[in-house]
């Protein structure tokens, strides 16, 4: 060993000493002394590359197997700081055998750890020209290469292990297909040809109008990892990249062109060894032992080629699922809707085999991995069975299952699998494919209309693709809509078709006029904040009643959030549904922890997801013979374990419903008690009495533009505007950029407003809680979006009321008040953000009152008294300050802004003023109270835990403070427990003496409030 490592350093020595070398020209010297220290060992150099396109420089091989990869530098480069640039950190997160050296020194990384380090020798030897090297490192550096070599990939028995496996090598292939496409891109600016990879791009694009090139790299790495996985599935021997294609079935032509690609020889070879080591992961697993173990997980609901998707999926891009709104349809929620469906069309429809009639077209919007597919498929199949008709199976599956039923996706990996199962399933029904027998589910978006191009070269089938799905899309009868359409507020869904389906409406084939989902009794919403409209189920659930109702009749069977039953902002969505169908069932699953629903027993109630938004089954039918138009509806409560067990047991034909009554303005989907709606709908709303109003300030970056002193938010600007946006981004911890917020915008939005102290202005954060920020009033600057036509008011003297729209739990407490700007968390509720009522607006020459003309000059006749501005603010803060008033409207408070009564006595009405301003002035804290709350204890006044008990509220282990009521700790005002809330926003903090001053008072003003609340219910409110 001695003489061959002396022999290395001759050679490197020699080149050394000439002066014009670099990294490559180390190479071959290396390449031989590793090969000579042991006939069975082997190194492979990967070609030169552009510049950015990453693959580590040399495969290593022992005996032929492939061990592990090296990578080289420069000689004598610091190992150091190379081991923390992204390159390197990118291949030990992937890569579990690697060599990092300069020539000079060797570190062996095992599974992201350093296990060997080890300096062959110096820079210093070479300029010396002599090397002397101790036994002691001959013998380091013979483990590390012997521990380098004799690495064996470990078999994979469990299913968790492979898909952790698999998704680190998918993220690597991610990055590296990414770096590929934007070299591609910099080719095309040069009139050189692409990689195959830019015309997976393309086709993409074809799908996905404005897909981002990160998407599309994420689309190919799953596509390839999964699809190796699916072909492993299928390979009796040894996987190799050369024959993957031969494993994926026919009738998948997408995939089929992906997989030919990657056995030729123009395949990047930057991108090769990654997708080669990912087949050598699986050719180490016991595949069918995996999957027979996944089979026996009780995992009724999942076969375990799904199950182990959502495993992959878990550890590749946990955000994925949720950004997309992907998730697995357990199989007993399928079963309920396909069998309702089933029955419908033999029920009202005529026809007599329900969804195995010939005249029956389904469509699946989003199909994802084909639950709703293959459930369809059983039904039609089993219905042939149960009625004596296997002779003529074939033939349906032939003619009809494999005719007439559709489904879209826009995801790869799930239109793969979905192909799978369903050519699997009809397989063990004993059918054999025809070659032009093909499985109708589309890679397509289903929200966007498609413009069909001149085929691509690699990708023609996707562009065939679009074109025939486009045609299903917009022309093709359906008489049945099944799914799961995707949950996603923040839609990426934008485009111009699906949005005028949504706005503008459409003429029915009965030749009526649909006004859209922007519209209610023929009025615009008039919604300041309609983006809930936006959500993707909210369009899949617009498609599919355009499609029925183009149609002329037939049925939807999906399940989707439930937020559209019952929220006021989904009330134009509702009416639509109710001029479109006949029938409506509503099966409300619940399961929102969001909410913190509970049984009505108050026992536990779960999500039949993984999710924590409720969900509902919705089956709306149109049927011309059903004259009168209905709506339907029933809970199920309940563990998920329960309600998998009922819905397997029941179907639209056995389940105990209740008639509702959808009736204007609001039209809910959900039972409510009406016996007070016309009392309470005569009385003024909120927004009635003052017109001018918003919701608060939405920063995007609170942490940075929120500061507790005006000092420290004056810093902050200051240091902020002199640094480079990405030095700002690193220094203050700013993530991403997103739409309406971005450094730049910000900087330059402080820069134009002159950087001015006087623009530091105070606002109240959470109840009792003021803090600072710099007010410029500029729209996606420095804040994303300040409200300036009504915060602009509060800069000035004045006083503001708080409240909100919707009360997602518990009883309405949602009302305060504040004399600055607000942001738009001062309140808490999962149903939308705080709005702000000024009293008084300002313009340059008047200052006026923000009440309605009408009812103010009303409500003076009424008390034949000049009522100031002052007394009818005070009133309405009394009122929404009342028990009996919070109880007795309570539901009408959860879905709409609240609706203020008036006293007719004059002196009722003065006593409640009176009351209110008492409250206003406590809850602004221009009051000092006595307390006899003590806070003792010596320590370091730090919050680190808050805990409340027998009277103690608890900041550490040391401190408290003492004689705290539970009834004042358990008060709540703005949806926020107030104590509780003020302590742990100053978690880790050190409170100082005005802070523990401010929390004794505050303990005070809710005692005062709470009293205060009593005497307003010894008023008679209406």
């Amino acid at each position: 060993m001695e003489k061959d490592i002396k022999n290395y350093f001759k050679e490197v020595y020699s080149i050394y000493s000439h002066g014009d070398y670099t990294e490559w020209t180390y190479r071959t010297p290396f390449e031989n002394f590793i090969k000579g220290l042991n006939p069975d060992y082997n190194l492979t150099q990967e070609p030169k590359r552009a510049a950015g396109l990453g693959a580590p420089d040399f495969k290593a091989f022992y005996n032929n197997r492939k061990i592990g990869f090296i990578e080289t530098k420069d000689l004598g480069e610091n190992l150091d700081k190379i081991l923390e640039t992204d390159q390197l950190k990118k291949y030990i997160e992937s890569i579990d055998n690697l060599i990092l050296t300069n020539y000079l020194q060797f570190v062996l990384i095992r599974k992201g750890r350093k296990v060997y380090d080890c300096n062959l020798f110096m820079l210093s030897d070479l300029d010396k020209r002599n090397l002397s090297i101790s036994k002691e490192k001959i013998e380091t550096f013979v483990s590390l290469i012997n521990e380098f070599f004799e690495y064996k990939l470990p078999t994979i028995v469990l299913a968790e292990e492979l898909a952790v496996e698999l998704s680190k090598r998918a993220k690597l292939l991610k990055e590296l297909a990414k770096d590929q496409l934007l070299n591609d891109l910099e080719k095309i600016k040069n009139n050189e040809s692409p990689s195959s990879i830019y015309d997976f791009y393309l086709g993409i694009k074809e799908l996905i109008k404005d897909v981002e090139l990160e998407d599309c790299a994420d689309a190919y790495a799953q596509t390839i990892t999964y699809g190796l996985f699916l072909a492993k599935k299928s390979c009796r021997g040894k996987l190799d990249r050369r024959t993957a294609s031969y494993y994926i079935p026919r009738n998948v032509g997408v995939i089929k062109r992906i997989f030919l690609n990657i056995s030729g020889e123009e395949f990047p070879p930057n991108i090769s060894w990654i997708v080669d080591d990912i087949i050598d992961i699986l050719n180490a697993a016991k595949l069918e032992e995996i999957l027979n173990k996944i089979d026996k997980r009780g995992k009724k609901d999942k076969d375990p080629i799904i199950f182990f998707y959502e495993d992959f999926l878990n550890y590749y891009e946990p955000e994925k699922r949720k950004h997309l709104g992907v998730y697995y349809t357990p199989r007993p929620v399928v079963n309920f809707i396909v069998n309702s469906v089933h029955s419908i069309l033999k029920k009202h429809f005529d026809k007599s085999l329900g969804l195995a009639d010939d005249s029956v077209n389904v469509l699946d919007p989003a199909i994802g991995t084909g639950t709703f597919f293959w459930i369809t498929f059983l039904v039609a199949l089993g219905e042939l069975k149960n009625q004596g008709l296997r002779g003529i199976i074939f033939d349906k599956i032939e003619n009809h299952l494999l005719k007439h039923f559709y489904g879209f996706e826009i995801l790869i990996t799930p239109y793969v699998i979905s192909h799978l199962k369903i050519t699997d399933l009809l397989q063990r029904w004993h059918y054999r494919f025809k070659d032009d027998d093909r499985i109708q589910v589309y890679l397509t978006n289903t929200l966007e209309q498609s413009e069909v191009h001149d085929p691509l070269l690699f990708m023609r089938e996707i562009t065939e693709e679009s074109r025939i799905a486009n045609q299903i899309k917009t022309e093709k009868p359906i008489l049945v809509l099944i799914g799961n359409p995707p949950y996603s507020g923040i839609s990426a869904n934008k485009g111009k078709w699906i949005d005028d389906l949504l706005k503008k409406g459409y003429t029915r084939a009965d030749g009526s006029k649909d006004d859209g989902y922007y519209k209610v009794d023929g009025n615009p919403l008039d919604e300041k904040n309609p983006k809930w409209l936006q959500d993707d189920y909210v369009k899949f659930i617009r498609y599919a009643q355009w499609k029925i109702d183009k149609n002329g009749e037939g049925v939807i069977g999906f399940i989707t959030n439930h937020s559209y039953l019952d929220n006021p902002t989904f009330r134009g969505m509702r009416e639509s549904l109710l001029q479109s169908f006949d029938r409506i069932f509503i099966l409300n699953l619940h399961g929102n922890s969001l909410k913190k629903e509970k049984c009505p027993d108050g026992s536990k109630d779960e999500n039949v997801f993984d999710i924590r938004q409720g969900v509902a089954i919705g089956i709306f039918i149109k049927n011309k013979n059903l004259r009168e138009k209905k709506v339907y509806y029933t809970d199920l409560w309940g563990l998920r374990e329960d309600k998998y067990r009922w819905l397997d047991r029941h179907s639209i034909d056995n389940v105990n419903w209740q008639e509702v009554k959808p009736i204007s303005p609001f039209y809910f989907f959900v039972p409510k008690d009406t016996s007070l709606e016309e009392e309470y709908n005569k009385f003024w709303k909120i927004t009635d009495i003052f017109p001018v109003n918003s919701v608060g300030v939405v920063t995007a970056r609170d942490h940075f533009t929120i500061k507790w002193k005006p000092e420290d938010a004056w810093t902050t600007v200051t240091e902020f505007v002199q640094m480079s946006p990405e030095e700002a981004r690193t220094r203050f911890i700013l993530r991403k950029d997103v739409r309406d917020w971005k450094v730049v915008f910000a900087q330059k939005d402080l820069k134009e407003s002159g950087l001015d102290k006087n623009k530091i202005v105070p606002i109240l954060y959470r109840p009792f809680d003021i803090r600072y920020t710099y007010y410029t009033g500029t729209s996606r600057g420095f804040h994303c979006m300040p409200r300036p036509e009504v915060m602009k008011h509060m800069l000035k003297e004045n006083l503001g009321l708080i409240t909100v729209r919707q009360v997602a739990e518990g009883i309405f407490n949602h009302a305060y008040v504040t004399n600055t700007i607000i942001e738009s968390r001062i309140t808490l509720s999962n149903k939308g953000i705080a709005f702000l009522f000024p009293l008084y607006l300002y313009s340059d020459w008047e200052k006026k009152a923000n009440i309605d003309p009408d009812i103010y000059k009303t409500l003076s006749e009424k008390y034949n008294k000049e009522l100031t501005p002052e007394d009818i603010f005070y009133y309405i803060y009394a009122i929404l300050y009342s028990p009996t008033y919070r109880k007795k409207y309570e539901e009408f408070l959860k879905h709409d802004f609240p609706r203020i009564p008036f006293v007719d006595d004059y002196e009722e009405f003065k006593k409640l003023a009176e009351l209110g301003k008492e409250l206003v002035e406590l809850h602004l804290m221009r009051k000092r109270l006595p307390t006899s709350v003590k806070f003792d204890v010596i320590g370091s006044n730090i919050v680190e835990k808050v805990k409340y008990e027998n009277g103690k509220v608890w900041i550490n282990k040391e401190q408290y403070f003492d004689g705290v009521p539970e009834e004042i700790w358990d008060f709540y005002i703005g949806g926020y427990q107030v104590l509780d809330k003020w302590l742990k926003s100053r978690k880790n903090r050190k409170l100082e003496s005005k802070g523990i001053e401010q929390f004794l008072q505050i303990v005070e003003i809710i005692r005062e409030t709470i009293r205060l609340m009593k005497e307003i219910d010894k008023v008679n409110i209406p």
